[in-house]
């Protein structure tokens, strides 16, 4: 038996800081995806540099109370077009869309909020993989709200050469600058709650600007400032960064913005010096599906 799974990417998250009790953030999923296929087979491919992976599908044998070394004849392996190390919960769509699989496999289902906790056992998780866009306890693995609402909004998507290792970067103690940004982070909040009552995409972009200038004391973008400014000129919505990660990305719609010509204002700004890459992708619904099994 074969299974296969797929989870999209983000582009860093809408928004992150302290909401309330604690850390917590919404991210929205992209057009870009992780295929896990995972197979009964002696073989065992052993997936150089996703061990998160590994682990997930020996801890979801063990979340259903089944022997360990039921895994052991399980080959996996991983096909990616997510970037790693920037932010795009690349981790998250391996560990989400692999212990889905070893779900199936085994015959057994993981509910979301199951799927959450064995997820954030193994690292701090993106919200992508829930359908709905969710306030995440990313830490925690709790769920606290979920939203009906799938904007379909375009996103472009600026790639800094720098990579970041998530875990090293939460080993530093930034507890006093969340705190300070609290109320910033808690207004971002408010104003994506009520974009999401209105269906209002400007709104929209404004929490997630709010929340990514809250976020340069703890992580700086070079040319953010510029950036913002540039795409409201050109009637993009807002820009949203990934707050322990290095990609950037702009919200808008493609067929209200001259986007060769926000681009060539960029590089007018030097922003192409910090951020090699450009691309265009959408948000897409979020969660991880089965695509097919044998």
């Amino acid at each position: 038996m074969k299974v296969k799974a797929i989870c999209p990417a983000s582009c860093g998250e809408l928004l992150q800081g302290e909401i309330g009790e604690g850390e917590k953030l919404i991210s929205y999923p992209i057009d870009l995806y992780t295929v896990v296929t995972l197979e009964e087979s002696k073989d065992f491919v052993k997936y150089r540099g996703r061990k998160k992976a590994i682990t997930a599908m020996y801890k979801t044998i063990e979340y259903f109370g089944l022997p360990r070394r039921i895994g052991d004849d399980f080959s996996i392996h991983i096909s990616s077009r997510i970037p790693i190390a920037k932010g795009m919960a690349s981790s998250t769509a391996d560990i989400g869309a692999t212990a889905i699989a070893t779900a199936k496999l085994i015959e057994k289902k993981l509910s979301e909020d199951a799927l959450a906790r064995i997820c954030t056992e193994i690292e701090p998780t993106d919200s992508t993989i829930f359908k709905k866009l969710t306030l995440f306890d990313h830490l925690n693995g709790r769920r606290i709200k979920s939203f009906d609402w799938q904007p379909n909004l375009d996103i472009l998507v600026f790639e800094s050469h720098k990579k970041l290792n998530t875990e090293v970067f939460r080993m530093q103690d930034h507890k006093l600058l969340r705190t300070k940004n609290k109320e910033k982070v808690e207004k971002a909040y408010q104003l994506f709650e009520e974009s999401y009552v209105k269906k209002d995409f400007s709104l929209f972009g404004k929490a997630a600007t709010m929340s990514a200038l809250a976020n340069q004391n703890i992580l700086y973008k070079q040319k953010i400032e510029d950036m913002i400014e540039l795409s409201l000129k050109f009637g993009c919505f807002g820009v949203n960064v990934a707050h322990s990660g290095t990609v950037v990305g702009i919200i808008f719609e493609k067929n209200k913005v001259d986007v060769k010509g926000l681009v060539a204002k960029f590089r007018e700004k030097s922003v192409h010096q910090h951020y090699y890459k450009y691309y265009l992708t959408k948000m897409v619904q979020g969660g991880v599906r089965l695509i097919d099994e044998e």
